[in-house]
């Protein structure tokens, strides 16, 4: 059976979804670190000025391009998250989770198919539909 290729490139995007939840958690750090940098060392007081400063503006204004281009790509990767979790919300509550077993943890369609008491093809055509149906 032939799928079309936005079924396709949407299992694709399933496969990466884990990806994606780890390289935003990634980056999530990356901006953190980046902002400690950007603050210095303060003590205890968080109150007082840093223990010591950038050496100088140019440092700084990198630091400040590197956050905003950080940024930029964790609002895109949350972006894709929540594309996908709108896609999945409107698939019935079943098929949601034949398709997060098989695509996203990367369970075999067989052993996946048995527990939903379905053959294998039948499974794969189920979902093919489902995913369709969500998408247009």
């Amino acid at each position: 059976m032939a799928q079309s290729e936005s079924v396709r490139a949407f299992k694709n995007e399933l496969r990466n979804y884990r990806y994606y939840i780890g390289r935003a958690a990634e980056l999530e750090d990356a901006i953190e670190s980046l902002y400690d940098r950007l603050g210095g060392v303060r003590g205890v007081d968080p109150s007082k000025e840093p223990a010591h400063v950038l050496p100088n503006k140019e440092m700084e204004w990198k630091i400040r391009d590197d956050i905003t281009r950080l940024d930029l790509k964790l609002t895109n990767l949350r972006n894709k998250i929540a594309e996908i979790d709108e896609i999945l919300g409107r698939i019935e509550e079943p098929i949601r989770t034949a398709l997060k077993l098989v695509y996203i943890e990367s369970n075999k369609v067989i052993m996946v198919s048995s527990m939903m008491y379905l053959s294998p093809s039948g499974l794969v055509k189920r979902m093919n539909r489902e995913i369709k149906k969500a998408l247009d």
